[in-house]
């Protein structure tokens, strides 16, 4: 509980009528424990104390809060013998002594205050105190020492003496007699069990005690004996004994102080037993004759519960006729209902199911476009390669024609100059035969390169115009068939978004439950659905795959491309392998696209077939038949049942035997349509497992050869192993030489 600054102000102003050494100003003043050390001798000279610690040093407060414990118990102590009517005010205000030495709060400090105000004007010299309040102190001061009394006085429990005055009259005195004795030997058992328990926790504490008395002695001997040697220095591990020896200390005064705590609380406790004697005879004599009462009312419960079960009874008999008219209005409507339910739930299916068909293949058309594009890109890229490799072969083949150039200017020059020179001993010119092949080398070297830039552009040329118009082809049908595709699922979307709204219009005017056949075949379209998904998603993983194998080797393909011809002498080879290369390119393009036409035949040939089979499953008389007759072996299965739910339920109220054929016979047809139900539901399923076994085996089929495409396309970007071997040989050779 929290005061406010006048209520301290006003305590400390009560705190200076005491005979001090010093005025008390703040409440820092008493958090040394000398102020409240006197003022509890004032009070009670038999209670003063004079074993107070001085410190100024670091550990100051440790010195009050013993000062403030030695206090604090002598005050709890003068409470309970000079004033017991104080015990709850006292134990149960828990006062926190460190907070007052450590950091002088003053909310514990008013706590405190309290108590010795209490103490002061509740114990035998009460008038002296009093009469100091009246003189001493103003007016404003003396009505908030009147509220803070006010205040304790409100959390005080009510004495053992108020409660004993509160006695029943008198009974008789054998029967009170014994009823005081049966108390009093529980309340022996009871206080001999707390003594107990009081006796073991205190022999604990005593032991614990003497243990750390030994502990402290040892220390100091210890203590003792480092101070006289003279061996080294000591003083932190001094300064640590000492501190430990007083952390020691503060735990055996916190045992102490509960130690004095447990023996008040359970004088306490003694006292509260007694005052509460009375009033457990009287809680006994209580539960008596409440248990009469109890029976008294479960007699007339019994009573009531049969005079309401016969009116039940009546209300029934009369209110059956009029429940059985109501029942069969409403078995009609539900028929109705359920009939319209139906045609819109399969109309629904079959909406459901082509919306999934179309999106599947749309997004099968998508995965296909993602192919030709990422082909195309490929193919572009090799194209950028070819021009770089023709772009390289021409600035070679402009080097070696200046390098020819310069050879033949050097043979002019140096054939000019060995004519009037071949007369001078000493000197022996070039042959013929070496003149000439000096001569034949250049002109070889300049139209070997201009024929193998004449084949590098047919081939490029043949190449990459080939794949290009082929692929922009297959894009712009691929375009095509996306667009129709996509009217397609907009028109389906539109049909499901109509029939959807019919049927939860329907829905919201049925009130009866929904037929088991339907939730069956509901579950295995919903299980199919999920195999389909778990399906695409593991091609979709594949496509995946496929594609970063692609793009390897491509890149392999594109490093494997890029080596340099360091000599000139292995051109013709390379030359060779182009060749071939280029034919067996040609050759898997055509290939290819007979395998993509036959692939878009396959797959309009299987759209048409799915599309029949979706739509043209049954004949039209086929289906009104079944429809009829589901609906109607439905609207009389619900209708037998909510019969056969209502008889059985006023049979057992009435037993009349009057309802026992009719029960008969709604059983027989009960039997009889449940029968007809599950021949048509049997039916459904297998219609549903058989086009469910129709679509696998088509998407199983699409997916095979979507992977064979893409193995042909994968061997298409690869080269023979055999070439490639041999350009790492013709690499690693030259890197040795």
């Amino acid at each position: 509980m929290s005061m406010s600054r006048a209520t301290e102000l006003t305590l400390l102003n009560w705190v200076n009528t005491f005979p001090l050494d010093s005025e008390v100003t703040t409440v820092e003043d008493l958090s040394d424990g000398t102020v409240f050390a006197k003022m509890i001798g004032n009070i009670c000279p038999d209670y003063a104390t004079i074993d107070l610690q001085q410190n100024t040093g670091p550990s100051k407060w440790i010195s009050n809060k013993r000062n403030l414990e030695s206090v604090h118990k002598l005050l709890l102590r003068y409470i309970a013998e000079k004033c017991p009517n104080l015990d709850s005010l006292a134990f149960e205000s828990k006062v926190d002594l460190n907070a007052i030495a450590e950091h002088g709060d003053s909310q514990e400090t008013n706590k405190l205050l309290t108590i010795f105000l209490m103490a002061a004007v509740e114990g035998p010299k009460n008038r002296d105190y009093i009469s100091l309040i009246t003189t001493k102190l103003d007016t404003p001061a003396q009505e908030e020492i009147k509220t803070i009394i006010m205040r304790a006085n409100a959390t005080i429990r009510p004495s053992a003496e108020a409660k004993e005055s509160q006695k029943v009259p008198n009974k008789d005195k054998d029967l009170a007699l014994e009823e005081a004795h049966a108390n009093l030997f529980a309340e022996y058992e009871a206080l001999k069990k707390k003594h107990a328990d009081f006796m073991t926790r205190f022999e604990r504490l005593t032991i614990s005690h003497e243990d750390l008395i030994q502990y402290s002695n040892e220390a100091d001997a210890r203590l003792k004996a480092l101070q006289d040697t003279s061996v080294g220095d000591h003083a932190d591990h001094m300064k640590n004994q000492v501190e430990r020896i007083l952390e020691l200390e503060d735990i055996i005064a916190a045992q102490e102080q509960q130690v004095e705590a447990d023996r008040v609380l359970k004088e306490k406790q003694i006292r509260e037993l007694i005052s509460l004697r009375p009033m457990a005879a009287l809680l006994t004599e209580c539960q008596d004759e409440l248990k009469v009462v109890k029976v008294e009312n479960l007699n007339l419960i019994k009573k009531a519960n049969k005079v309401d079960h016969y009116i039940r009874k009546l209300e029934n008999h009369t209110s059956l006729q009029r429940e059985n008219s109501e029942l069969r209005e409403r078995i009609d409507l539900l028929e109705d209902n359920q009939k319209d339910y139906d045609k819109v739930h399969e109309e629904n299916t079959k909406y459901k199911l082509t919306a999934t068909e179309y999106g599947s293949r749309f997004q099968e058309q998508e995965l296909d476009i993602v192919e030709l594009s990422s082909q195309r890109t490929a193919l572009k890229q090799e194209i950028q390669i070819l021009n770089e490799r023709i772009s390289e072969l021409n600035e070679r083949q402009r080097h070696d024609e200046k390098f020819i150039n310069e050879l033949q200017e050097q043979m002019r020059t140096s054939l000019g100059a060995l004519s009037p020179v071949s007369a001078v001993p000493g000197q022996v010119g070039l042959s013929l035969e070496e003149e000439l092949e000096q001569v034949e080398e250049s002109p070889t070297h300049s139209l070997e390169n201009v024929r193998l830039k004449a084949e590098l552009k047919f081939l490029q040329n043949s190449i990459g115009n080939s794949k290009i118009t082929q692929l922009n082809i297959e894009l712009a049908q691929s375009e095509r068939i996306k667009k129709q595709l996509e009217e397609k699922y907009q028109e389906l979307l539109e049909s499901h978004a109509v029939g959807q709204q019919q049927l939860n219009e329907i829905l919201d005017n049925i009130s009866g439950e929904k037929n088991e056949s339907i939730i069956g075949t509901r579950k295995l379209f919903i299980e199919a659905s999920q195999e389909l998904i778990t399906t695409k998603s593991k091609l979709a993983k594949l496509q995946v795959e496929l594609s970063e194998r692609e793009h390897e080797l491509l890149e392999k393909k594109s490093s494997a491309e890029t080596i340099s011809d360091v000599e000139h002498d292995k051109i013709q080879e390379i030359k060779g392998n182009n060749n071939t290369l280029a034919s067996s390119l040609q050759v898997e393009l055509l290939t290819l696209q007979e395998k993509y036409n036959n692939i878009l035949a396959d797959f309009k040939a299987q759209k048409k077939h799915l599309d029949h089979t979706a739509l043209m499953q049954y004949p039209d008389n086929d289906m009104a038949l079944l429809t009829g007759q589901k609906l109607e072996n439905v609207g009389s299965v619900q209708s037998l049942n909510n019969q056969n739910t209502q008889v059985e339920t006023f049979e057992t109220n009435e037993q009349d035997q009057t309802l026992q054929p009719n029960e008969q016979k709604s059983k027989t047809l009960s039997k009889e349509n449940v029968n007809i139900l599950s021949l048509t539901s049997e039916c459904q399923i297998k219609n549903l497992a058989r086009e469910n076994a129709l679509i696998a085996t088509a998407w199983y089929d699409l997916t095979n050869r979507i992977q064979s495409n893409h193995v042909v396309l994968q061997r298409r970007h690869e080269a023979p192993k055999s070439w490639l071997n041999k350009q790492r040989q013709m690499v690693d050779t030259t890197s040795r030489r």
